[in-house]
C-alpha cells in the first residue's frame, strides 16, 4: 500500500510545473493570487531554506507565465543606500563612491515608483552633478524615470509628483532635467479572470494524469484480488 501512495504522489507531482523558485513568501503570495484570479491552478510550495516556490498544472505553465510577464512578476528587487553602503573594509575612490551613491538613488527611486498604483515597472537613472578639475567644466545632475503601466491606470496624472520627488531627492537637479516616461503595458493583462474555486469536487487533471491514476487503482485491486484468492485457497487446503 506505501508503495502504491508513493506512485500516486510522485504521478501527481510529474504532472505539475514549477514558474519560479527562491522567492520569498510575500512574492510567492503574490504571484499566487495573480494566477488564481485569472483560473491557473496555482499552489505555493514552502522550499525550507530555499524560500518559495509556485507551480501550475504542466499544461497551463505556459499561459501562467506569460501572465506573470505582462504584470512584471515576479518584481525585481531593489538595492537601498543600506545595501550598496555596507561597511565593507577597504576605501573606495571618490568615483567609485560617486557610482554607488549614483546606482543607490535610481533604486531607492524605481522603490518608490515601483509601488504606485497601476505601476508594473519602474526603472530610474541618476548622473550627479560633476565638475572636471582641470577644465572647470560643469556635468548637471539629470534624472530619468520610466513606468510600464497596466492600460487603465491613471499613471499619468503622477508624473508632476514624480518629478518632484526625483528633484528632492537628487543632489543639485533642476525640474527641466528630469524625463518622466510612460509606458502602457502590450501584453494581455486583462485576460478573462475566472477564479479557480477554493475546493474542487473533481480535480481537473490532466488526461495522462487520469490514466495514470487509473491504472494505479487497477493495478491495486488486482493485487488485493490475489491476495484474497491466495489466502481463501489456503483456507480450502487447512480444512
Amino acid at each position: 500500500m506505501g508503495v502504491l501512495i508513493a506512485l500516486f504522489c510522485l504521478g501527481l507531482a510529474a504532472c505539475r510545473a514549477e514558474l519560479h523558485q527562491n522567492l520569498t513568501e510575500n512574492a510567492a503570495n503574490e504571484l499566487l493570487s495573480v494566477l488564481l484570479e485569472r483560473g491557473i491552478a496555482a499552489e505555493k510550495v514552502n522550499l525550507g531554506k530555499n524560500g518559495f516556490a509556485v507551480t501550475v498544472e504542466t499544461g497551463e505553465q505556459s499561459a501562467a507565465l506569460a501572465i506573470l510577464r505582462d504584470m512584471g512578476l515576479p518584481k525585481p528587487g531593489y538595492d537601498g543606500l543600506g545595501v550598496v553602503f555596507r561597511k565593507e573594509g577597504m576605501m573606495s575612490s571618490p568615483l567609485e563612491e560617486r557610482a554607488r551613491l549614483s546606482y543607490a538613488l535610481a533604486q531607492e527611486l524605481a522603490a518608490s515608483c515601483s509601488r504606485l498604483d497601476g505601476v508594473i515597472e519602474a526603472r530610474a537613472h541618476v548622473v550627479l552633478r560633476e565638475k572636471d578639475m582641470l577644465t572647470g567644466a560643469v556635468t548637471p545632475a539629470s534624472a530619468a524615470v520610466m513606468l510600464r503601466y497596466a492600460p487603465d491606470a491613471p499613471v499619468n496624472r503622477y508624473i508632476d509628483q514624480v518629478r518632484t520627488m526625483v528633484v528632492q531627492a537628487v543632489p543639485d537637479v533642476a525640474a527641466d532635467r528630469v524625463s518622466v516616461l510612460t509606458f502602457p503595458v502590450m501584453g494581455d493583462i486583462a485576460r478573462p479572470l475566472h477564479p479557480v474555486p477554493a475546493s474542487r469536487a473533481v480535480p481537473d487533471w490532466p488526461l495522462p494524469a487520469l490514466l495514470f491514476l487509473a491504472g494505479l487503482a487497477a493495478g491495486g485491486g488486482l493485487v488485493l484480488l490475489a491476495f484474497r484468492l491466495k489466502a481463501r485457497t489456503a483456507s480450502v487446503k487447512e480444512t
